[in-house]
């Protein structure tokens, strides 16, 4: 699968969900850029998840992507997390030292 599309939830006020599904890599990571500003000032959320389920190829400019969202997020006194990584993905955050950055254990 080419390409990278973001769904957004509300499972309850003051958090946001977006879940991803397809590669997020540099192609794509703008997309997901977007996606985390455009949510941002509108939602003003406390908490922003990212849900990874759906990502099958995570490269550096992925990573990086994510690293980005995750500054403007706490720009904004929003905190911002990832879940449900895939084991690739995992070990990548893991190598890259990045799992406690992002709530991940």
């Amino acid at each position: 699968m080419d390409g990278l599309t973001a769904k957004l939830e509300a499972p309850d006020p003051g958090t946001v969900v977006i879940r991803l599904d397809g590669e997020l890599d540099l192609a794509t990571r703008d997309r997901l850029s977007e996606a985390v500003r455009a949510v941002l000032p509108v939602f003003r959320p406390g908490a922003l998840v990212v849900d990874l389920a759906g990502v099958t190829v995570l490269d550096s400019a992925g990573i990086g992507a994510l690293v980005g969202c995750w500054k403007l997020a706490k720009e904004t006194g929003c905190t911002l997390s990832l879940r449900n990584p895939r084991p690739l993905a995992y070990a990548q955050l893991r190598l890259t030292g990045l799992l406690p950055v992002f709530a991940l254990s």
